[in-house]
């Protein structure tokens, strides 16, 4: 089973056409009806670690409107529960705002950017480490792949446990790998030009503000389907280390 920790709702615009992100995330992965959601968000509480670890394959942790350094009460008890549950060794995946909750959890900084805001298309260049990362090594034959963001805060220093697995032009700490099996993504592999052109939209007044060119952005968004193809490659790696733990069990 699935997991998939909602920390967040998407814009409006964007939930009322395609869903909230654990739709996404589900129709990305073409996962079974076997997944647990959990609004952690909304004060849902998370399984007991303990309990759910032997019927967890993979855990997804989504993106969110909150702040990182909010440091709100869901989010701690979030980072508590996750502390618990990679003792059990889990592939865990995070996207953007998971992505800088997790490093945050494994000692790492996030603050904001002092380069300012990250929407729409984004060029994500792969460091070496990835040609042997088991989630990028098999797209990492281009240096660069298109993908899309939408951030404020970024990863500054990464945990000293992480491997650093790429960068973009605003943020040099974009992906790592930490724990084995813990992955941490700032760009977003779930979109599709629909939902970044809804989230373009919707910040449109703000990128005016800040000196941007909403129009412009909405005219360079193109298919980011590398970055897309990385869901299933990270449902097939839940998989493969899920029989493993069995074939070890049996033996």
């Amino acid at each position: 089973m699935f997991l998939i920790i909602q920390t967040g709702d998407p814009v409006p615009t964007a939930m009322n056409q395609f869903g909230r992100f654990s739709d996404w995330f589900i129709q990305g992965m073409e996962l079974s009806k076997k997944t647990l959601t959990v609004d952690v968000h909304l004060g849902q509480p998370l399984p007991n670690a303990r309990q759910i670890a032997e019927t967890l394959t993979g855990i997804i942790i989504t993106g969110s409107p909150a702040m990182v350094t909010d440091q709100d009460d869901w989010l701690i008890e979030t980072q508590k529960w996750l502390n618990q549950i990679m003792a059990f060794n889990i592939p865990t995946l995070g996207v953007c705002f998971g992505h800088q909750l997790l490093a945050d959890l494994l000692g790492g900084q996030v603050t904001y950017n002092s380069k300012g805001r990250n929407l729409g298309l984004s060029e994500f260049s792969f460091s070496e480490n990835a040609s042997t990362d088991l989630l990028l090594k098999s797209i990492n034959h281009n240096r660069s792949i298109p993908t899309f963001a939408s951030h404020l805060q970024h990863v500054k220093t990464l945990p000293k446990s992480a491997t650093l697995l790429g960068s973009c032009e605003l943020d040099k700490n974009h992906a790592f790998r930490a724990e084995e099996v813990l992955w941490g993504l700032q760009f977003h592999p779930e979109w599709n030009t629909d939902i970044t052109r809804t989230y373009i939209q919707a910040r449109s007044e703000a990128l005016i503000k800040e000196g941007g060119d909403p129009e412009k952005r909405i005219n360079q968004l193109l298919p980011c389907n590398l970055a897309y193809n990385l869901l299933k490659k990270f449902s097939e790696i839940t998989k493969k280390h899920n029989n493993s733990k069995l074939a070890l069990k049996i033996n």
